[in-house]
């Protein structure tokens, strides 16, 4: 139990640049794919699929597709920053804004980077990377009952998890690239070859970060967010 909460705690998006020429040995993407194969999905779908790229030549042509940030994201993103460590420790949730552009950082300048919105590429995402795992699903499908298919997009989350965790146990880097559900989708499924009714949830970078800087990472207490019985009752 005490090794699994470890696990849990110390897991964590690796952004920092890959080291492109150490690749993941195959046992370990496969471990990482078994783990993610256990992972609980609503009605025991399994509605996804995962393609492995780890062909540098294919990672430089995907990598040179364009990406454009979407404005809500810019918008959306700078309600969860925090602009000091003091400020994320107090608040507790969210991110430092120190890793974005000094525009998405001031609410001033905010409308202008919205509408001035730099292409960049989707290499600038990988970061390196020698291995990205893409999933998709069939959009087609759906949980019973389940507007808006939120339990089966759960089940996804629920197989991000296992295979985030599992890649933390072999001290593999994993980080989601939420770029790749975006416009590029189009691009991205054409030279992947993904048919058109499946769709890409996520992408996810594997790999050993060059360096290992130090994250800031914060979590409400339970007290916080937990009730007994009824809503407001504090534990």
């Amino acid at each position: 139990m005490d090794d699994l909460m470890k696990i849990m705690k110390e897991r964590h998006s690796a952004r920092a640049p890959y080291e492109p020429r150490k690749q993941v040995p195959r046992s370990d993407v496969e471990k990482i794919l078994e783990a993610g194969r256990w992972a609980p999905t609503p009605h025991n779908m399994q509605n996804f699929e995962i393609i492995i790229i780890d062909d540098k030549k294919l990672l430089e042509a995907v990598g040179s597709i364009k990406a454009y940030p979407s404005p809500d994201f810019i918008r959306e993103n700078f309600g969860q920053l925090s602009m000091s460590e003091e400020e994320l420790l107090r608040k507790k949730t969210g991110i430092l804004g120190a890793g974005f552009p000094p525009a998405w950082r001031d609410k001033a300048k905010l409308g202008a980077a919205m509408k001035d919105r730099t292409p960049g590429t989707l290499g600038q995402t990988i970061k390196g990377s020698p291995t990205v795992l893409v999933v998709v699903y069939d959009k087609r499908k759906r949980a019973p009952a389940s507007e808006g298919d939120v339990l089966g997009i759960l089940g996804l989350g629920c197989l991000m998890e296992n295979m985030w965790l599992m890649a933390q146990e072999l001290g593999v880097g994993f980080q989601i690239m939420s770029a790749f559900s975006g416009p590029v989708q189009k691009d991205v499924k054409g030279m992947l070859g993904i048919p058109g009714h499946m769709e890409i949830s996520f992408a996810v970078r594997l790999g050993y970060p060059a360096a290992q800087p130090k994250y800031l990472r914060v979590r409400r207490d339970v007290g916080s967010f937990a009730y007994r019985n009824r809503y407001g009752e504090k534990l």
